[in-house]
């Protein structure tokens, strides 16, 4: 009996070594890598369907300052030396705070080089590019929870690629910058991965490599140098110096990229800092006290959660008057305060219980990388906008996704017995066929700056800033577009309208002022002009575009000398301002200084030989001194930017 007991088989050590080794490190097989590239496929053709409508799209909102209007970006890719060595707005504009994103305008230069101003390709670029960061994004959970997770880490992906709060990232061509910031911080994230796995170095110096990249498209990376130790300390926490090495490595990276934003930004002293524009964010206002400006941040905070689940209306701008100021005695700030407070104390906890827990990963996630754009330790340069829930909308999506497993009871497979579950089909399919449908919608309003604006001030109406874009695309450009003249009008009228409530909703508007004054001049009702141009110059006195739109004013009501100086003025502000040099060359012509206009409109040529209004007042003049062999000559000039001009 003993020696049947003797030789009865006894447990061996060395499987359940085995079963542990396999629990924190599971062997990829051939089927399962099959499973996670077709999902990956899956995701990625999703988000390119989602998106696909805005190929036709063309450049809105502030695609100008990067691409149709950039000096440097329109140079291509030969001036990539020159992008890589200059403040990021600096072929667009000159400010003494700019900033250094160098790698999306090198990208537009490169497709300017190919395809010319062209907008469809550069929306093709941006929908593969988030088509890629879904992709990643999915990789990166599903190696987060050791492949345990995989249906959490595809829905998550899912619901990230059809929430229509990206709406503003993929279709603004500009956005290139956001995108680009995702798509190599996540790479990273999943070479720091791997690296944990196998200790490799040239996967540390790769990863590192592709943070730097991402922090050279935005600065919006700078949230992950408190993610990724997270990540690194306590959800992937197999090997505590290897994690170390990549905390010291990241931190490395940020100091290389600000290194090279502050040698460039000093060498064309653009890293000052200055006010943040009232017109751009109303929480700028000097006279809010400092509890109204901390109880609306908490509200507008509250309003994210609010389109997170409920993304509708979107709009681009949410600049003043947007969102009322308030204060801490508004219940919905309270309620607010009170979400975020839960949320903070709930995941804080959770992860001290479990340092592995992926609620507390997602939420965590969701308020380190909002919190740069919660307004409350500093201002930014906007009141709220939907392209700063870009990253923390991946905490909502795995929120959702967490939700369905728990509600299905944990499947621990590496398949999709979790989506597969009637119970969870029941809940996604609806909510991405909703929200992957209000995303192609909105994606139709991103057509034009006219249909934008136009949708975007019916749902926003006392936003100062969309009431005078839209007012400012009738005056400008579809105004202009229109051939009859009483139809013209109508429209100027109507632009009218809505700059007029821009100026009542901030009276200081300086922009604002100056075009309906432009309006009102193209109307030819030059009292209401000067007032409103007087006031933007009063509210702006640098502005070089006021003064040059009162100096247009006083020379139609005959006020030359105010004109004049007026005009020297806008020069002062900006040399090279062509606009001026014609008006005082009219001037000077009206008031009999002939040598005068001569010389100031062979100025002007010299600035801008193209410009064809100087050639014109030129053949006026000569016309006035009587030498008609330049009034010939000049005529001739003039007729190739003007077919059929003579002087009369």
């Amino acid at each position: 009996m003993a020696n049947k007991q003797s030789k009865k088989p006894i447990q061996r050590p060395a499987p359940v070594a085995q079963a542990k080794a396999s629990a924190s490190k599971p062997e990829v097989t051939k089927g399962s890598y099959s499973l996670h590239v077709k999902l990956a496929l899956l995701l990625g053709i999703f988000s390119i369907i989602v998106y696909a409508n805005t190929l036709k799209n063309g450049y809105v909102l502030d695609d100008s300052s990067v691409i149709t209007e950039n000096t440097i970006v329109l140079k291509g890719a030969s001036a990539i030396p020159e992008i890589l060595s200059t403040p990021y707005r600096r072929g667009f504009f000159v400010t003494s705070n700019d900033l250094y994103r160098p790698l999306s305008l090198v990208m537009m230069s490169i497709e300017y080089s190919i395809f010319g101003l062209n907008p469809m390709p550069s929306h093709l670029i941006n929908v593969l590019i988030f088509a890629g960061c879904v992709i990643l994004l999915f990789l990166f959970l599903d190696k987060l929870f050791e492949r345990k997770k995989t249906a959490v880490a595809f829905i998550t992906a899912l619901l990230f690629a059809a929430h229509p709060i990206h709406t503003e990232v993929v279709a603004n061509i500009k956005s290139g910058d956001e995108l680009l910031c995702f798509f190599f911080v996540f790479l990273s994230l999943n070479i720091f991965i791997k690296y944990i796995q196998t200790g490799k170095m040239m996967q540390l110096l790769l990863g590192c490599f592709c943070f730097l990249l991402s922090f050279l498209s935005k600065e919006t990376v700078v949230t992950f140098l408190a993610v990724i130790p997270m990540i690194f300390f306590f959800y992937r926490n197999e090997n505590k110096k290897r994690s170390t090495y990549i905390t010291a490595g990241i931190v490395i990276m940020t100091a290389i990229a600000l290194a090279m934003r502050v040698s460039v930004l000093s060498a064309y002293d653009a890293n000052g800092i200055s006010d943040i524009d009232f017109a751009d964010n109303g929480l700028a206002l000097k006279t809010l006290a400092l509890s109204s400006r901390l109880a609306t941040a908490v509200l507008i905070l509250g309003y994210y959660i609010k389109l997170l689940f409920i993304p509708y209306p979107l709009v681009c701008d949410y600049a003043y008057n947007t969102i009322p100021f308030t204060t801490f005695a508004n219940p919905l700030v309270l309620l607010s305060l009170a979400f975020y407070v839960f949320l903070a104390v709930f995941s804080i906890k959770r992860l001290l219980n479990n340092n592995k827990d992926p609620y507390a990963f997602a939420i965590l996630f969701f308020l380190i990388t909002i919190s740069l754009f919660s307004n409350i330790p500093f201002l930014i340069g906007a009141t709220m906008g939907e392209r700063f829930m870009f990253f923390g909308s991946v905490g909502f999506c795995l929120v959702i996704a967490l939700l369905l497993e728990k509600w299905v009871g944990n499947v621990a497979d590496t398949g999709l017995a979790v989506i597969k579950n009637p119970k969870v089909l029941a809940v996604v399919i609806p909510l991405c066929l909703a929200y992957s449908a209000i995303a192609i919608n909105r994606n139709t309003d991103w057509f034009s700056n006219y249909t934008l604006y136009g949708t975007d001030v019916k749902n926003s109406p006392n936003s100062s800033k969309l009431n005078y874009f839209y007012g400012l695309e009738l005056e400008k450009v579809v105004a202009s577009e229109e051939k009859d003249p009483e139809k013209q009008k109508q429209i100027r009228l109507e632009g009218i309208k809505y700059l007029r409530k821009a100026v009542a909703i901030d009276p200081d508007f300086a922009n604002a002022q100056s075009d309906l004054g432009n309006a009102f001049f193209c109307l030819n009702q030059y009292d209401s002009a000067e007032v409103h141009e007087a006031w933007s110059l009063k509210v702006f006195p640098t502005s070089n575009m006021a003064a040059n739109n009162l100096a247009n004013v006083y020379y139609f009501t005959k006020k030359y000398r105010e004109s004049i100086n007026l005009s020297y003025k806008a020069i002062a502000l900006k040399p090279n301002y062509i606009n001026a040099y014609g008006n005082l060359g009219r001037c000077y012509l009206s008031i009999g200084k002939l040598d005068s206009a001569i010389y100031i409109l062979n100025q002007g040529i010299q600035i801008d030989p193209t410009y064809n209004f100087c050639y014109e007042i030129l053949a006026y003049t000569y016309k006035a001194a009587g030498k008609s062999d330049s009034v010939r000559k000049y005529e001739t000039l003039a007729q190739r930017g003007r077919p059929g001009f003579k002087v009369n």
